[in-house]
């Protein structure tokens, strides 16, 4: 991982990076940004394809925020900063269209800003295809998340 980021993404797909609202993950279409509490190193990363949405299981983690990603070309992977990631599977494997996806993340507390040669931080992410619908945060725990919830815009009328 590089600049506190790495990627789902479609084949060099890299629009600028959305807000992080719900401290885990921003999205646009064809891309997603998973936010990390290093700056730089290694991570331990779990992908699970499914057909139909996994059971929600959040007690082990600090973080878990499920969003609707859309694949406009069908090739979503797992992507770093800098063009490199270990191989996984493609994480849209019917093709273009809308696909839940579920992130969980503990550790980003553990060495915030930091380069890292061994992994401090675990992340699950869980994707199936499914129609479009709002996120859904299912824990938010720790420290480094806070820092990215951005303030609800002020009314003053």
């Amino acid at each position: 991982m590089d600049h506190h980021l790495f990627f789902l993404a479609e084949l060099e797909e890299r629009p600028n990076i959305p807000d992080f609202t719900n401290r885990l993950i921003a999205v646009a279409p064809g891309f997603a940004a998973v936010k990390t509490g290093i700056f730089s190193g290694y991570v331990r990363l779990v992908v699970e394809i499914h057909h139909q949405a996994p059971p929600v299981s959040v007690d082990e983690w600090d973080e878990a925020v499920e969003v609707t990603l859309e694949a406009t070309e069908g090739e979503m992977e797992v992507a770093a900063m800098m063009d490199w990631a270990p191989p996984f599977p493609i994480l849209t494997p019917d093709g273009p269209g809308h696909y839940r996806t579920r992130v969980h993340a503990r550790g980003r507390d553990t060495a915030i800003d930091s380069a890292v040669q061994d992994p401090v931080e675990d992340y699950l992410i869980q994707v199936w295809p499914a129609p479009a619908k709002p996120q859904i945060i299912y824990k938010q725990t720790d420290r480094y998340g806070a820092q990215w919830v951005l303030p609800e815009p002020r009314n003053d009328s």
